[in-house]
């Protein structure tokens, strides 16, 4: 019984890790994309008003 639990801490503590780094990563992207509108991250919302981020 005691190796199934040392088996189910470790899988939960690899999955915290990947979620951790998944957060992380979408954390990255949404930064680079605010950062930088005119490659089509956000579709323009961001931009001053009457003015086209597209170009």
């Amino acid at each position: 019984m005691s190796r199934l639990k040392t088996v189910a801490l470790w899988g939960m503590l690899a999955l915290c890790v990947v979620f951790i780094a998944r957060v992380g990563w979408g954390f990255l992207q949404f930064e680079h994309d605010v950062e930088n509108p005119r490659e089509g991250g956000f579709s323009g919302w961001q931009c001053e008003r009457g003015e086209d981020c597209g170009n």
